[in-house]
């Protein structure tokens, strides 16, 4: 298996849209509020719509009630991951940059809020995109998104509490609408379209065309994104490479955690990547929404949880690239094995 040429030089893409999106929000900030409400929706549903074209009803059917499989993301996602999350921006803010004066005490203690909040709430949208392109097992990852959608709504608050020592209350309208737009809508066309044209010869040739939709429109919404809140975060650049060094570990740690966990109990490559995809991708709106409502009072701790996004795009993609990589190596592995002896 080779990596195709777009595969390689995709980053470049990635690189020029977040330059791009930085330039706009400076240059055309006017436009940023509805770039924001608008233009990341259609972004997101052209990104997802594409990946929900592959899904089999009967192989979701099946990870639905895949309550094994199920049992672990709880674990990783409820149990094990806040927490770590918590732990590492202890590390990084009070141990290495307090100590070294990088930061007031005021400023650490909201940037170690805002990543704290960043850790609590599981992704509900986006981590379907890199399930896709990294080869996973979509159907289960659609399932993981549908339960992760209503679970949240109990455990957020208890989180936010054990860690943040804030009450807060979760909207569940904030939740149902994500759902609506990003899972359930996308679900429904990508099964339509999936039942209306995979009996015609052309349908591997659309399949193709929607992989190029979903392409573009993850460089539109890296756009979108950086136009919308590039300008916030371009206003605190001393933050960004130490949120960003928080972020790239507890991504990095957080994916391997639940890959290599998954694949030690048995599971395949594909199951593996949509559990580690699941229990690192994280859910910056309801992030957001919890910082400007309850912190209102502490700017940073709003600050902290918008860069959140914005890093978690390149992050995230670069781990699409590791994944892709390590397929590479596994099937090469596999075809090793079960080539006839000469």
């Amino acid at each position: 298996m080779k990596l195709s040429l777009r595969t390689i030089i995709f980053p470049i893409f990635v690189a020029v849209s977040i330059s791009l999106g930085l330039l706009l929000g400076l240059k055309v900030r006017v436009y940023s509020s509805s770039v924001a409400t608008y233009g990341i929706p259609v972004g997101l549903f052209f990104m997802i719509y594409p990946a929900m074209t592959k899904v089999r009803l009967e192989e979701l059917g099946k990870s639905i009630r895949d309550f094994k499989t199920l049992g672990l993301v709880v674990l990783l996602n409820y149990v094990v991951d806040p927490f770590l999350v918590a732990g590492l921006a202890y590390l990084f803010f009070y141990e290495i940059y307090d100590r070294l004066g990088l930061l007031t005490p005021s400023i650490t203690s909201q940037a170690l809020v805002g990543v704290i909040l960043l850790g609590v709430a599981p992704c509900i949208a986006m981590v379907m995109v890199w399930t896709d392109l990294a080869g996973g097992n979509l159907a289960l990852g659609v399932s993981f998104v549908a339960w992760n959608s209503v679970i949240q709504i109990i455990t957020t608050p208890i989180l936010v509490y054990i860690l943040a020592r804030t009450s807060v209350i979760i909207n569940p309208l904030l939740i149902l609408e994500s759902v609506l737009l990003y899972l359930l809508i996308p679900l429904i066309a990508g099964i339509i379209t999936r039942r209306t044209l995979q009996r015609k010869n052309i349908f591997s040739k659309i399949l193709k065309a929607l992989d190029n939709v979903q392409t573009a429109a993850l460089l539109f919404t890296i756009v979108m994104i950086f136009w919308g809140e590039g300008y916030g975060v371009i206003s605190y650049p001393f933050l960004i490479w130490m949120i960003g060094a928080v972020m790239l570990v507890f991504y990095f740690m957080l994916f391997h955690m639940g890959y290599f966990a998954a694949r030690f109990i048995g599971y395949n490559y594909a199951d593996s990547t949509a559990i580690g995809f699941t229990v690192s991708a994280r859910d910056f709106e309801v992030s957001i929404a919890i910082a400007v409502t309850a912190f209102s009072a502490y700017p940073y701790v709003a600050v902290t949880t918008t860069i959140g996004p914005l890093l978690e795009i390149p992050f995230m993609l670069l781990l699409v690239w590791i994944q892709l990589l390590r397929k590479k190596d596994l099937l090469k592995i596999s075809t090793k094995f079960t080539e006839p002896a000469k």
